[in-house]
């Protein structure tokens, strides 16, 4: 594992890693604090120093007929990892967010790496609030914002974070081991029995084209089905919730 007091980014850490031939496929990033943490589309993420997870994996791709599965296998293992300890009921916000009581704990980012020799690798970040406390997050935020609800950690042993690290780890091993046999699919259904975004309407803006609709389900490709229409994972745009 490596471990750092400050980067801006564990995913951008980990990438540049891969590239100069530092990292190599099951290397483990973590930093106590990330100053530019990001989302997708490069939405900022706030890591609050003690009482976040920001970690990236550098992993071999599975050999997955719809690459876009791997958010749907990382989601399902993150939410897995965190009611093992004690978080409440999680669902997961298609295509990559976590989501407990109607508002979002984190998620999670994958890109691309290429090594100076041999096949790309992929890189998972995760940016996960474990245990808030008041004050933490800018009152802008607190409406939209929380924390995965795990019951603090007493006395000298590991620290929240590192349990959390360790269980996600766990999780994520069990879950893309299960790619290619008979346990495959229950990652898909456990993925849309999570699905956020099912049964709500929403704004899909594509191609600088918006329309909306409401989400009839989550396939297990995790693709979605929107008034019936079928929405690639690999092409669809931005999804959010309908005002």
């Amino acid at each position: 594992m490596v471990h750092r007091a400050v980067l801006d980014s564990t995913n951008r850490f980990g990438c540049e890693g891969v590239a100069d031939g530092s990292l190599t496929s099951g290397a483990v990033i973590v930093a106590d604090v990330q100053t530019a943490g990001r989302g997708r589309r490069g939405r900022a993420w706030i890591t609050v120093p003690g009482r976040s997870l920001a970690a990236s994996f550098v992993i071999r791709p599975p050999d997955l007929a719809r690459p876009a599965r791997l958010a749907l296998i990382a989601g399902v293992a993150a939410a897995r990892a965190l009611e093992s300890l004690g978080s409440p009921d999680l669902s997961l916000k298609w295509p990559n967010d976590l989501m407990r009581d109607q508002r979002k704990l984190g998620g999670l980012l994958i890109e691309a790496a290429r090594p100076p020799s041999g096949e790309p690798l992929q890189v998972l970040g995760f940016g996960l609030n474990l245990a808030l406390s008041p004050g933490d997050l800018p009152p802008a935020l607190q409406a939209t914002v929380t924390d995965a609800g795990l019951p603090p950690r007493d006395g000298d042993g590991p620290s929240l974070r590192d349990v959390v690290l360790s269980a996600l780890a766990t999780e994520l091993d069990r879950a893309l081991a299960a790619v290619g046999t008979p346990h495959d699919a229950e990652l898909g259904e456990e993925y849309r029995r999570r699905s956020w975004l099912t049964g709500r309407r929403v704004r899909l803006i594509d191609a600088g084209t918006l329309c909306t609709g409401v989400v009839e389900d989550v396939t297990r490709d995790g693709d979605l089905i929107l008034d019936g229409r079928l929405i690639l994972a690999e092409t669809a745009g931005e999804v959010r919730p309908a005002e």
